[in-house]
């Protein structure tokens, strides 16, 4: 334990850091139950102003494509606007307490959530 202190003294904290986290990549990347799938969970930060949100990968260990990332409160993070997820994904999240909509939709809208004074509906035909 000793020698972990000196070490982080001796270096900038945001260098050991990132190799601690190679080191520690099985904690760093954790398992979707049920699924092939991993996720990476990142926490909020008032400099970037993002909230908590989680990477979601297609192998274990962050390993291959990304298939999206979520906000805590279920909108999409990083252009995964749009995305609907799968309902074992949705699920897992919101045992994690993320607030995913009903329709595993990212930043979907329910039209029992839209105020009827605040929108006009347009109807464009070509002529």
């Amino acid at each position: 334990m000793k020698r972990f202190k000196q070490y982080l003294a001796e270096v900038e904290r945001e260098k050991a850091i990132e190799k601690l986290t190679l080191a520690l990549e099985h904690e760093v990347y954790k398992r979707i139950p049920g699924t092939a799938n991993s996720y990476r969970q990142d926490g909020a930060n008032t400099n970037t102003q993002t909230q908590r949100h989680a990477h979601v990968y297609v192998r274990p260990n962050g390993g291959g494509k990304e298939l999206y990332s979520v906000n805590f409160d279920g909108s999409g993070h990083d252009g995964s606007s749009g995305t609907e997820i799968p309902s074992s994904h949705a699920d897992f999240l919101r045992s994690k307490g993320y607030d995913i909509p009903p329709t595993n939709a990212l930043e979907s809208l329910s039209l029992g959530q839209i105020d009827v004074g605040s929108y006009s509906l347009v109807l464009l035909e070509e002529a």
